[in-house]
């Protein structure tokens, strides 16, 4: 097994948000874009729904992988940063940001709009005429529409129309049987005051943006937590492994004592409470086990479900048996630059300065909603007539429907309009209220950075402490279990000539294994203090050769473009 993480290129992770987390869910933001085939969709209409899928079954929940994969450090964050379940939804908060910036955008967006309508009419008259005999009135009309909207760049709203109507009536006024009115109109209303701007229409998009990359720097600082997740569930699986090694030989020592104090009594030398005072010993010892025991099987399978690797599909993931020793080798550090390196380098802090970038974006387009409304509206229309002309009646507007469209063409006959509506809310207290909180909120913004930069440093500085400390904690107890370890032999050729006496022997092993113990603990948690360094200045995803790629950019159509 761990021949097959060698191939694993060690550290070389480029965690991209275009990658697989699950097998049972899309893993690029293109394919959450695809679409259903629109003919499935309209059955689907005549369909009942099915039920939502039901939880775990009994027969799963009893599956587990009881292989054991045998991995370094690197190896397994590699594994943690590919299957951990609980990165993916930091991985598809940046997917949800991204379509917010797509619907932002989408109001720029063309409107087309289709529409045919047919009307027909039959009206009773109370009335007639010697032109008009009889009593009803029959109309037929036919409506074939199209327009076009958009919204501008500059807050314009621009719509081209092209109607078309053809109308046939029963009244004797009408010599055009039918009658083709073909129009075409361009109508454009354009914000002066408030939402004007090519800048002040595209706010809440950068604002949206801004989210995005919010919502990145988020999955970072996540990441950066993973691996620090994982790095101390490996040492923990490490030190736990360590001390059950460190308790069975506290036993091997108590069962050494145990036959030396039954050797002794038999001869006369030790009365025989000592075999009983050994014995007690023993099985105290004996309870330590199976305390170390539990330690490390919960710490397996905290690193077991925190790698989460799965290979086989189970309920239970593979075991992973830790391949590498803590470091005990001193780090250097410089306190100037871990602080630079965490104020510029830090997710939290860059996240940081995009909201109060967002928040002065709000508070601008706040502003410009104090302003009064004033819109020039203006528009124009070309007209055209044309229709079959009755057996004896003349008009100057005879012809088909192309005829009527050449009319309208020649721009003989034409409309247009254009003014001014100004809208002036008296008190103005909505905007106003809206702008007073969006200074507020920018201010807000502005102090919680000031405090994170002093978090941050705070982070720092303790990080850098606690690897100094830790690093003091080895060599202290190192020596310590040294020089408990040359007491304890001394002690024991002591109470071979009779100098000490078995109790002396007993409380010197358990300091010795105490000494251990601590050896063990300050070696984990000065490779827990280093990684935890590494966090604070920002440098950890770095020093795993980790790259977050956001969504791939697509280029804006033309027509979004003005």
């Amino acid at each position: 097994m761990k021949g097959f993480f060698g191939l694993v290129l060690l550290g070389l992770l480029s965690v991209s948000l275009n990658r697989a987390h699950a097998a049972e869910s899309p893993s690029t933001l293109n394919e959450y874009r695809e679409t259903p085939n629109p003919y499935r969709l309209f059955l689907d209409q005549w369909t009942s729904y099915p039920p939502p899928p039901s939880g775990y079954s009994l027969e799963f929940l009893r599956t587990a992988d009881e292989e054991t994969a045998t991995i370094t450090l690197r190896e397994a964050v590699v594994v943690g940063l590919k299957n951990n379940p609980g990165i993916e939804v930091d991985r598809l908060e940046v997917f949800r940001t991204a379509e917010e910036t797509m619907i932002e955008k989408s109001i720029f967006d063309p409107t087309l709009n289709l529409e045919f309508n047919k009307d027909y009419t039959i009206d009773p008259r109370g009335t007639t005429t010697s032109n008009f005999s009889t009593p009803l009135q029959i109309t037929r009309n036919h409506d074939y529409n199209v327009s076009l909207k958009k919204l501008l760049r500059t807050g314009a709203e621009l719509e081209i129309s092209f109607f078309n109507n053809r109308f046939v009536s029963n009244f004797p006024t009408q010599v055009l049987k039918p009658q083709y009115k073909p129009r075409l109109g361009f109508s454009l209303s354009q914000p002066l005051l408030r939402n004007f701007g090519w800048g002040l229409t595209t706010i809440l998009v950068r604002v949206a943006e801004n989210r995005e990359g919010i919502s990145l720097f988020g999955y970072q600082a996540r990441l950066a937590q993973l691996i620090q997740r994982i790095t101390e569930a490996y040492w923990g699986v490490v030190f736990a492994r360590q001390n059950l090694e460190v308790q069975k030989k506290g036993v091997e020592l108590a069962e050494a004592l145990l036959k030396g104090a039954e050797a002794k009594v038999r001869v006369g030398v030790l009365p025989p409470v000592a075999v009983t005072e050994a014995q007690a010993e023993k099985a105290r010892r004996e309870g330590l086990i199976i305390v170390a025991e539990n330690d490390l099987e919960i710490a397996r399978t905290n690193l077991r479900l925190t790698l989460n690797l799965n290979p086989k599909t189970t309920f239970l993931p593979r075991r992973i048996d830790p391949a590498e020793a803590p470091s005990v080798e001193p780090f250097q550090m410089n306190r100037v630059r871990s602080v630079e390196s965490a104020l510029t380098r830090r997710p939290e802090v860059l996240s940081a300065a995009l909201d109060i970038q967002s928040r002065a974006l709000q508070a601008r387009y706040a502003e410009n909603q104090l302003l009064p409304r004033l819109d020039l509206k203006a528009g124009v229309g070309l007209t055209g007539l044309a229709g079959e002309l009755k057996p004896g009646e003349t008009n100057p507007f005879p012809g088909n429907y192309g005829t009527a469209i050449d009319r309208l063409g020649s721009g003989d006959f034409y409309d247009y309009k254009v003014g001014v509506v100004l809208q002036f809310p008296l008190g103005n207290a909505q905007a106003r209220s809206k702008f007073s909180q969006a200074r507020i909120e920018l201010d807000q913004a502005r102090a919680r950075r000031r405090d994170l930069v002093s978090q941050v440093t705070l982070e720092v500085e303790k990080a850098m402490a606690n690897v100094e400390a830790n690093f003091k904690r080895v060599q202290a107890t190192r020596l310590a279990r040294e020089l408990a370890e040359e007491n304890l032999r001394g002690h024991e050729r002591r109470f071979q000539v009779g100098l000490v006496t078995q109790k002396d022997v007993i409380d010197f092993q358990s300091r010795f294994l105490d000494a251990q113990g601590t050896e063990l603990r300050a070696i984990t948690d000065y490779n827990n203090s280093l990684s935890g360094l590494k966090l604070a200045d920002g440098t950890l995803l770095e020093y795993y050769n980790v790259k977050v790629e956001g969504p791939k950019k697509d280029a804006d159509p033309w027509w979004a473009r003005f």
